[in-house]
């Protein structure tokens, strides 16, 4: 628990005073002639009941200062962005995807799915749109919210839809086009290939060349399998240091995944980066008790008042 407006505590030190000297002052007392023949008559309920009345005032105090400096209990902290991200999805669905080595007992292409799914899922207020490529490219969903429509488009996905290749670099064009006109402030296209670029289209480094200056920043993951080697990249069939290249040509980063767990985490870090690179807002839920410790002093200081002027009245002397 923690409090909204937490100096106004200290009305509670400035009020102790005029409490202890209202519990302190003298009752007024009636000159009754004979009155010590009345010592021996026990009190009755309302001169011990009148005792109450100091301890209504002060609980209704306290409650009055702690409900104003706004008491409420709260979840834990999270960070939005402070506007959404646009991002093109560039999958490479050649037949080399369909391998299992990836992830034992599916394909590859079904591990990545997987994993996209997730991610975009995770992207609330994020538009994401997806292009596949092998020899070719085709964008098969523009920038979008609808994320259930894209979700189902991605769990259909094949590796039939075009001829066989790996186009990295006219994948990366489509994903470009895709996101030209955007007007958000952050524009990433993320591409994920098994394979190296083998097509007689535009280069890797031409697309890198675009996205620079349109200033779309490029993060591309290669899924990899085996062993590294000294180099640092591992023993497959990407081509680590070109892929490598074209992230840090467009100001992003390579990351290199070897199993589905691993390429989760890709994903998470890359929507990290981009939260960070775009700004947010720290926000938490909070559940205000300060307006019931209002009402409930009000009508303990309405109850102590009535009393004290009705049932439980001093008689004057």
């Amino acid at each position: 628990m923690n409090f909204a407006e937490p100096w106004l505590l200290l009305l509670a030190l400035l009020a102790a005073p005029l409490v202890l000297a209202r519990w302190r002052r003298p009752a007024p007392v009636i000159a009754v002639p004979f009155a010590l023949g009345l010592a021996g008559v026990p009190a009755n309920w309302r001169v011990h009941a009148r005792r109450l009345l100091p301890v209504l005032r002060v609980l209704a105090i306290l409650l009055l200062v702690v409900g104003l400096a706004r008491p409420r209990l709260g979840e834990a902290e999270a960070l939005v962005p402070a506007e959404g991200v646009d991002i093109a999805l560039a999958v490479d669905v050649s037949s080399s995807m369909s391998s299992s080595a990836f992830s034992q007992g599916f394909s590859r292409l079904d591990s990545v799915k997987d994993v996209i799914r997730d991610f975009v899922a995770s992207r609330d207020n994020d538009r994401v749109g997806l292009v596949v490529f092998q020899r070719e490219a085709l964008p098969l969903v523009p920038l979008t919210l609808d994320h259930e429509a894209l979700d189902a488009i991605i769990a259909d996905l094949g590796s039939d839809l075009l001829p066989n290749g790996t186009g990295i670099g006219v994948g990366i064009a489509n994903a470009l086009s895709m996101l030209e006109e955007s007007s958000a402030s952050s524009r990433i296209v993320i591409l994920l290939t098994d394979g190296r670029h083998n097509v007689d289209s535009i280069s890797p480094e031409e697309a890198a060349e675009i996205a620079a200056a349109l200033r779309i920043r490029v993060y591309t993951i290669g899924v990899v399998e085996g062993e590294e080697r000294p180099s640092g990249f591992s023993t497959t069939t990407i081509d680590a240091e070109r892929l490598t290249a074209i992230a840090e040509h467009t100001g992003a980063r390579y990351f290199e995944a070897s199993t589905p767990e691993d390429l989760a985490q890709v994903y998470d870090e890359i929507a990290t980066l981009e939260t960070s690179r775009v700004g947010g807002e720290s926000f938490a839920r909070h559940s205000e008790l300060g307006l019931w410790l209002v009402a409930a002093g009000a009508l303990l200081l309405l109850g102590e008042v009535g009393l004290g002027r009705t049932w439980l009245r001093r008689t004057p002397a």
